[in-house]
């Protein structure tokens, strides 16, 4: 991962709500737990929510767009 995004990450991080980054901490913490002993649907259901309440994004579905399409251009130069 290069320095750019771990940074860019960090400070996305900072917009979280404090129980967001304990459910984050909590799954870093726990990953080999988490991966064996929770289903992905509690999972799912305790992550519902996480984006709620971001500063830095206003439009959901817009963010997402944006987020695809940076995906997409990038399958596009790996296939180069």
């Amino acid at each position: 991962m290069g320095k750019d995004i771990l940074a860019e990450i960090i400070e996305k991080i900072q917009y979280l709500t404090v129980s967001q980054q304990k459910f984050l901490h909590e799954m870093l913490v726990g990953h080999e737990k988490v991966s064996t002993a929770v289903s992905k649907k509690r999972l799912l259901k305790k992550s519902f929510g996480i984006w709620a309440n971001r500063k830095d994004i206003k439009d959901s579905v817009e963010y997402v767009n944006e987020m695809r399409e940076k995906w997409e251009s990038r399958l596009e130069r790996i296939k180069d």
